[in-house]
Formats: structure tokens, sequence, C-alpha cells
């Protein structure tokens, strides 16, 4: 029987965490699923760890190291079912997650559209919410403005044969993917149910201090900025707005790594391409203690 949902988790060197993802597909009320796992080049011994599992649900692909929008489309590709979920090897579904998507896909009389929930953030084995809230304002717009990662979606097969990642980007991929997706497919949000637990730890992929993510993101903003891109759609004050943030974040890595003149350059940036921001007096301030060589910076980001 051809299973309803196809659950794809991306992985690289995570045998000390992936085992509670998979186990939270396991206990799921609904269970009518399949689980791909593509090891993107582990390292250590995350292959023995999904095979201990020996259950025929699990189709594990390994594949050379490619980073994980590659490992996201060759999970796509080896999927079989009606409409494909995503898990981070490092995060895990609330038991209800798949029963609560299939009704309310099958009250939709499933449509070829992306869903998308809200998400649970889980800091020291504390959950917090994090609910998605709808913007106004254009389809393109709102995917700007709501962080609608890849775990939070659920999206009909259909869609994913047309549409999958860009290989060149490995920040603000999800986004780009979606302004895509949004000029033949629909969104539609499912209120309340925040069933995916994003889990907050050190080790994530994207570490501020250890890795510039902000400067690939950038460039991905860059590129769906472009005419014959569909980023291009969204409003000039949006764009603006996202680039601050994007050099906001460069000048944040900089400072961690005491890159003076660097974080100055992309503080100023920041300022420049969003003078009315909030947060501008802020990042002026962050400006003046560089100068000064106070010391303070860091703390300034920190509190």
């Amino acid at each position: 029987m051809q299973p309803f949902f196809s659950v794809i988790i991306p992985t690289y060197n995570r045998a000390n965490l992936i085992g509670k993802a998979i186990e939270s597909v396991f206990v799921q009320t609904f269970a009518q699923w399949e689980l791909v796992i593509v090891d993107d080049g582990s390292t250590d011994n995350t292959k023995e760890v999904v095979q201990a599992y020996n259950d025929k649900r699990i189709n594990y692909v390994f594949q050379k190291n490619a980073e994980r929008s590659a490992a996201r489309n060759n999970g796509i590709e080896n999927a079989t079912g009606k409409y494909i979920c995503f898990l981070d090897s490092d995060d895990y579904y609330l038991p209800e997650r798949l029963e609560l998507l299939h009704k309310e896909v099958a009250n939709k009389n499933f449509p070829v559209a992306v869903f998308y929930t809200g998400l649970l953030l889980d800091k020291d084995g504390e959950l917090q919410s994090r609910e998605e809230k709808i913007q106004e304002g254009s389809t393109f717009e709102h995917l700007t403005l709501s962080v609608i990662h890849s775990q939070q979606t659920c999206i009909h097969y259909e869609i994913l044969k047309q549409f999958k990642y860009d290989l060149r980007f490995r920040v603000g991929e999800d986004m780009e993917l979606w302004l895509r997706i949004a000029t033949k497919f629909p969104f539609l949000f499912l209120a309340h149910q925040a069933t995916i637990v994003v889990v907050i730890h050190d080790d994530r992929s994207i570490n501020v201090k250890r890795y510039n993510a902000s400067a690939d993101y950038v460039r991905m903003l860059g590129h769906i900025f472009l005419p014959s891109h569909s980023g291009n759609k969204i409003s000039s004050k949006r764009k603006r707005q996202m680039l601050s943030a994007g050099y906001f974040g460069m000048a944040k890595h900089f400072i961690y790594n005491k890159s003076k003149r660097k974080a100055v350059k992309n503080l100023c940036l920041a300022i420049l391409n969003d003078p009315i921001n909030m947060q501008t007096k802020y990042r002026l301030n962050i400006i003046r203690h560089l100068l000064l060589g106070s010391g303070k910076a860091v703390l300034l980001l920190e509190e």
C-alpha cells in the first residue's frame, strides 16, 4: 500500500541525536507513513544507528557529502508518499503530528498545496511556542516575513516533482523554494498545530559564532531579487529590511570573531539599508563601542 506520508530526514554525523527523531515518527498515532533517511556522507556511526531499527518502513539512503538541499532532493526522489514532510535529525515530532495533518488535508479534499504549521522550541527540555502568524500583504511578502522551515511543511508530491531545493544555497534555501512554488500553488497555514519540536543546542548546523550564515543569506537574497525570480515581487521596503537583517547578522559574526573593521562595515550597511528600523539606535550604540574598543559590543549582542 502506498504510504500517505513520506517523512524525509536529512542527516550528517548525528548518530547521537537521530534516534529521538526516528522514534518520534514510530510513535505517530497515524500509521500510514514511510521514513526516508538520507545520510549526507556521515563519518560517524549514523548508518549503524539507523539500521539497528530493522524496520521495513525505513529507507536508508547514503550519499557523498553534498549539504542538506541535495539530501532533501535525494529524499524527495526516493519518496513514494502522497504528501511529503520533513524532519531534521536533531528535532522531533509530537505523537499526533501526522494524524492532525491528515485530518486537515482530508477536510480540504486533498489539495495539491503546501500545508505548514507552527512549531515549538525545546530549550533545555522546556517547550516554548513559536506559533506562526499570517502576515498581511501578498503571498510572496508573507513568505519572507514568516520564517517557515522545511520541517513545518507538508507538501503534495506533485509540487515537489516540479520544484526542488536549489543546491547553490545552504541558508534561506527553503524560502527561495517557497517563493518559486508560490507562483503556481497555494500555501495553507494550519493554526494551532505546533507539533514539530526544534531543539536548540550549540551544535546546530547554523551557529552565528562558528559560521557566517548571514553571508550566504545575503547571497541568496541577491538571487531572489533578480527580475527573473518570483522573489522580485517582494516590495522594495521589504527587500531593504531583509538586506538590513542579513548585514546585521554578518556584523554579529564578525564581532564574535573579533574582526572590528568588517563588523563596523556591515553594521553601517545594515543601517543604510533600513535607517528607520527600530534597532537603529541599538546598532549605532554597538558601532560606538566597537570604535571605542570598550569590549561591550559582545555584551550588547547577548542582552
